[in-house]
This record gives structure tokens, sequence and C-alpha cells, in this order.
């Protein structure tokens, strides 16, 4: 059987899909364009919009698009395309960080938001060329299986890679499908490679005719159908243990007053009056760097205030900064104080915003833009959990949340999950919903409540099956009371990880290259 034979796509019935792609792949600069906004579609399928439906049709672009690539240097520049549409309206929000408190120049404020969108956007340029090459030199795989585990992997690289940045990662498009009720099973990477192989293989079904690409459809049916089931019987994973009465103070100190000298006593005064009016709560939350003193300035001043918390039984969290005298460096942090004990020493610090990557090479240059710089250290891994009572309590700064696996890894000595933020960096804009979505999926995964306390909003109470109970609205000051019940025991996902990804992916594999001899066999006459 000659070479060309495996790379032989159906030519009967290409229908009006296939020649209006052809139409449109003999003008490369529409074929941009057309992409660029196609990525940009994309973001509708995450919050604040969850129109999931938008992510499936972006999505099934990058085949179409790699496949109809001549060379490697096209797919290159499509899948680019493709992610600077997405990550250009999903991560837009960075602009109002740096332009509004980077006290740098609109061009300048510009150029750093395009040169960080299209770093993000370059994984995802690597994905079509490694697609490209994959299917031209090794064609023994579904393309959509090619596509999507490419895409995948290069998504992998980017949660990780210069501390990385897992932020709007596939999954987080299915949290109104049936798909959501996998994450106890599987977490956010096997949804994640659910959603873009069901997009993939729809566009791709109109192109190739392979035995292989039916099975992936039988195997695709048969997902969607136990995330029907689970829906329909809706399993509990872990056990609801004592009900837990809160409360999460929103300051909505605004961001260019926050760290002004003049207004830390007035803010610790607010949140000391505003905690002492709930004293009924078992536990009180306040945001990120809420008390703005160093924790060895302000420990001292505060003990009264501890021992009130104390006699009233009610727990204390709180962000400060502190300052380790010994190692001579800071610590962006969380303190449980009252009824409870401990400190949390953040370990995922913000690139460019709690430390500079490369600093000896990339500080020089912030200066001469005038960028300010935070220097804060990462914090040691494997920290104990804070203690309310007699409860643990997994605590995580900022967008400590977004890491799954540091999630995963802290849950174990945990009866509920805690996350604080300062929001205000981003204004009224779609980043601080897409912050609360990722928090809700951290619940749903690890089926432990969420409190999330923020500085601006979105202050939130998360169930342990992913569902806000509460949540106050953004830029007001006010205190959000509920209750939860914590829980006891794990999912699957706590307790296996990514194995069932890995489990799916190695059987898609092994099925695949088993067809190739049913998808070469000639048919009879």
């Amino acid at each position: 059987m000659q070479a060309s034979n495996t790379t032989q796509v159906n030519q009967d019935g290409l229908g009006w899909c296939r020649r209006l792609a052809s139409k449109i792949n003999t003008n490369e600069y529409l074929f941009i364009v057309l992409l660029v906004l196609s990525g940009a579609i994309g973001v509708l399928a995450f919050d604040p919009y969850q129109i999931w439906p938008a992510y499936f049709v972006s999505s099934a672009a990058f085949p179409i698009a790699i496949l109809s690539a001549h060379k490697a240097k096209q797919a290159l520049y499509r899948g680019l395309a493709l992610g600077l549409g997405f990550f250009g309206a999903g991560v837009s929000w960075i602009y109002v960080s740096i332009a509004n408190f980077g006290q740098v120049s609109l061009v300048i404020a510009i150029a750093i938001t395009f040169g960080f969108v299209a770093v993000m956007a370059l994984y995802w340029g690597l994905a079509g060329w490694l697609s490209w090459h994959i299917r031209t030199k090794y064609n023994v795989l579904p393309l959509s299986l090619i596509t999507a585990l490419s895409l995948l992997a290069f998504e992998g690289l980017r949660a990780v890679l210069f501390t990385g940045f897992p932020w709007l990662l596939p999954g987080y498009a299915i949290q109104n499908t049936w798909l959501f009720e996998l994450l106890p099973i599987g977490g956010i990477w096997l949804t994640s490679f659910i959603v873009l192989l069901t997009a993939h293989w729809f566009a791709c079904i109109v192109w190739e005719k392979r035995i292989s690409n039916a099975l992936l459809g039988l195997i695709l049916l048969a997902l969607w159908g136990t995330s029907a089931w689970l829906n329909a019987t809706s399993p509990q994973y872990v056990e609801e243990k004592e009900t837990l009465k809160v409360s999460l103070i929103q300051g909505n100190l605004p961001q260019d007053e926050k760290w002004l000298a003049d207004q830390a006593g007035p803010t610790l005064a607010y949140y000391q009056q505003a905690t002492i009016n709930h004293l009924d709560a078992d536990l009180v939350i306040w945001p990120e760097t809420a008390i703005t003193y160093l924790l060895s300035q302000v420990e001292p001043h505060l003990k009264s205030f501890s021992d009130e918390l104390a006699q009233s039984k009610t727990t204390l969290i709180t962000g400060v900064p502190v300052w380790d005298k010994e190692k001579q460096t800071f610590y962006n942090s969380v303190w449980a104080t009252g009824n409870g004990f401990g400190l949390y020493n953040k370990q995922r610090l913000v690139p460019f915003g709690e430390y500079i990557p490369f600093s000896e090479w990339v500080g020089p240059i912030l200066d001469i833009f005038g960028m300010p710089m935070s220097e804060f250290s990462l914090g040691e891994p494997n920290q104990p959990v804070l203690q309310a009572g007699e409860l643990g309590v997994a605590p995580f700064v900022c967008y400590e949340i977004v890491y799954p696996e540091l999630v995963r890894k802290m849950i174990r000595d945990s009866d509920l999950l805690i996350t604080i933020s300062n929001d205000g960096w981003f204004g009224d804009s779609i980043g601080p919903w897409q912050h609360l979505q990722i928090a809700e999926f951290r619940a749903k995964e690890t089926g432990r409540p969420v409190l999330r306390a923020t500085n601006t909003g979105i202050t939130a109470i998360i169930d342990h099956n992913g569902n806000i109970k509460g949540m106050l609205p953004q830029f007001v000051r006010a205190t959000l009371e509920g209750e939860i019940h914590t829980t006891s025991g794990i999912t699957p996902y706590v307790r296996y990880g990514n194995l069932p990804l890995y489990g799916l992916i190695l059987l898609l594999i092994v099925l695949g290259i088993g067809t190739v001899y049913l998808d070469r066999k000639p048919a009879k006459s």
C-alpha cells in the first residue's frame, strides 16, 4: 500500500462545509482574521457569559486550520492567530491592571498586554505546528485525537512553565453541561480533554472517513452518556459534617488607596468593628492583605482583640504581609487567630506582580518604563493547614486557587477551603468573574466548600458541589453571612489525580493505532 493511501481523505460528498473551507483557505489573510474572531468567540463560554456552545464552535476551528495548512509554519501561524483571539479577549483584564496601576503610558500598557497575550497564544501555535508534523509523518491516529492531544499537552505546559498560568482551560467552558459531573472523578484536565476531543471530532468528521473516527464517536457518546447519568443520580463522594456559621467581610477599599499610610489604621479599624458585629460566627474571613501593616507590627496590638475572638469561639483568618527577619524576605501570608491558629505563606506568586522572573534582566527594563515592582518570596511546600477550632482549613491566596494540583495536595488534611483575593487590580472587567468560576470548579473537584473573601468582589460562599450559596456584588462594603457544611472523605480525583485522564488517553491511542489496519484494508468490490 502506498504512503499516499495513509493520508487519503474522503473525497465523496464534500458538502458545503468543505467547499466553503476550501474557498477561505485560498485567502490566507482572510483565514487568519476569521481564526482570530473564532478564538475571541470562545471566551463567551466562560464566566460571566457561560454560553457553553461558543467554545465548541471556536475550538472546532483548530483542526480545520491545521488540516488545511500546507506547511508546518502555516499551521503554527494559524494556531497562533486562534490563540491571539482567545487570549486577547479572555485576559484583556490584564490591561486594566497595567494601565490603571502600573504607572506606565497607554502605549506601554498596550505593548505589555499584547506581549503577554502573544506568549499565551504561542502555546496554541506550537500545538498547531506539532499537530501538523504528527499528521503528516505519522498518520496513524484520527486528526481530532492528534489535535486534541497536542493542544492539551501545550495547555499543560502553559499551566506549569514560569510558575504557570492555568487560566481559561477548556474544561471551564462546561459548567452548564453534564460534563461538570466528571470533575470529582477526573478533575479539570479530564473535562478539558473531553471538550477538545468533542469539538475537534465534530469538525473532523466532515474531512475524514475512518473506522477509528466512528469508534472515537462511540467513546465520546459513552463519556457524555456517563456524565448525563451522573447528573441524574447525583452520587456523593464525601460526607457532610457539622454546620459552620461564617462571615466574609468585603472592605471595598479602592486599589489606589489601599496601600496609603494614612489608610492603614482606618482600614484595620473597619475590619475589627465589622468582626465584632459578627462574633456569633464560627469563622470570620478578611481578604488578601486586608491588614497592610506587617504581622510583626500589628500582632501585639491585636492581642486583646484576638482574646475576645477566642472567648466567643470565633476564628479570624486574614491576609497579611509577613517579614521573615531570619531569611530577610517578605511573604504574602494568611494568618489565623482567635479560636484558631496558624500561618501560611503563599506558594504561587503572580509574575511581575509579586515577583519579577529573571529579575536580573527584566528588572532594569521595568525600571526604565517606571513600573513598580514587588518582591515577595515563595512559601515552603508542604505547609500545614490552618486550624479553626477543631477544623482544618486549607488557605489559598489570590490565583493559587487556579492550580488544581496544589489544591488537591493540600485538601487531604482539611475540612474546607478558603481563598482570599484582591481583585481590585482588575476593576469592572471579566477577570474577577473568571476567578470566581475557577473557585467553583475547585469545590466540585475536591468535595469541599470554598469560602471566597475579596477586597472589592466577588465575595462568595460555595458549597461542596460547586454551587454558589451566597454572593456579594462588586464594589460594595458589606459582610456576607451564611452557613456551610464541612465535609469529610475524598473524591476519586483527590485520590487518583489525573490517572483517569491518562487511562482514557492510553485507551484511545491503542484503539486508534489498532484500527489503522481496518482503515487501510481495501473495501471488497
